[in-house]
């Protein structure tokens, strides 16, 4: 009798887990159309970011130049440029995997150490650096005592202007977040940030470890929280693609 009943309430807690989980997505899901309704309407307040633009993360060392944006290549690709400080940039961008994106960064000087598949390499000055979809990686870091200069470019297959945007968009936000100093030492945003961020560029890039259905499930729980705390995917005063 102990047994079966101990049983229907494991089954009931379980079902109102789900139920729970369940409930944060929906809201995560309106949250957001809600925001990009918001946007449309304020998009003459929300300083526009164009191609031709520096951007810069001073708690990793990093600048960024963005060279095409998605929208002139009808989600095709973006392509920026990146200059790194020397002996820095390794944790700026956890690893993580793209589940249609392909990235080659071009090293135009320095020299690269990255990430692909678990193991580290390194890249020279004139060799080009692939990171085909569904691979754990994590973007060149400076391997040397001079600035490491490579250019980025990030194709979708098929294209995704929407998803490239949002990538594009957080992080724009890191590295303005970086700027007013609310960033830690690796450049990254409070944990709830975090969670309003990279809910909004699933399923283009997904952290490592996670699956996209759980990481849907997962970030969209926390994004509830940070939306609620305030945090959001762009802010004015930073601007977006």
């Amino acid at each position: 009798m102990v047994a079966a009943c101990q049983s229907e309430l494991c089954a009931l807690l379980t079902r109102c887990c789900q139920a729970n989980i369940l409930c944060a997505f929906l809201i995560v899901e309106r949250t957001g159309k809600r925001e990009d309704l918001m946007a449309q309407r304020t998009v003459h307040s929300v300083k526009r970011i164009t191609a031709g633009t520096w951007v810069e993360n001073t708690a990793t060392g990093e600048r960024s130049l963005l060279l095409t944006l998605p929208a002139e290549t009808g989600g095709r690709y973006f392509q920026i440029e990146t200059v790194c400080k020397p002996w820095a940039g390794k944790n700026s961008i956890p690893a993580h995997y793209h589940a249609t994106y392909t990235e080659r960064f071009e090293i135009l000087s320095g020299r690269a150490r990255y990430m692909l598949d678990k193991k580290e390499y390194t890249a020279e000055k004139g060799e080009t650096v692939l990171l085909p979809p569904r691979i754990v990686h994590m973007h060149p870091w400076s391997d040397s005592n001079e600035e490491l200069h490579v250019r980025l470019t990030s194709e979708a297959d098929p294209p995704d202007l929407h998803g490239l945007n949002a990538n594009l968009n957080a992080a724009i936000t890191q590295y303005g977040l970086a700027s007013d100093g609310k960033v830690d030492k690796n450049g990254h945003a409070a944990f709830l940030q975090q969670a309003v961020s990279g809910y909004s560029v699933l399923p283009g890039a997904c952290p490592a470890g996670l699956s996209i259905p759980a990481a849907r499930i997962m970030l969209g729980a926390f994004a509830v929280v940070g939306r609620v705390a305030g945090y959001r995917v762009s802010y004015p005063e930073y601007g977006s693609v």
